[in-house]
């Protein structure tokens, strides 16, 4: 079972890399209909939510590098109840499978 946590956290980290490159496009486009240059007639229902669209794409930024920097952070002191704990509750807040398995397998594991 600890061979599986370890597998479903790099897994969960690979998604992680592809969420930080979705988030800072979102954040580019964000501020590109911020400042106007997309303004045309196909983004005119755009125009009032680009802040909103803005704060989340740095929240979701954010966290997804707090969770690789944990990630890699448990990973080089050895896994341990606690980070699997850890990292099944902010599977449940990320809505990221794998970091709940992960967490889950670790905990099942050590028992």
């Amino acid at each position: 079972m600890e061979k599986a946590s370890k597998v479903m956290y790099k897994i969960a980290n690979v998604f992680n890399w592809v969420v930080v490159v979705l988030g800072i496009a979102g954040i580019v486009f964000s501020i590109l209909g911020l400042t106007g240059v997309l303004s045309g007639p196909e983004f005119a229902a755009f125009n009032g939510i680009f802040v909103g669209t803005l704060i989340f794409f740095i929240w979701i930024l954010v966290f997804s590098v707090i969770l690789i920097i944990t990630t890699r952070v448990a990973y080089k002191k050895g896994s341990g109840r606690g980070w699997d704990v850890i990292f099944l509750i902010l599977g449940i807040i990320d809505v990221n499978l794998f970091y709940f398995l992960g967490g889950l397998f670790g905990i099942l594991s050590k028992e």
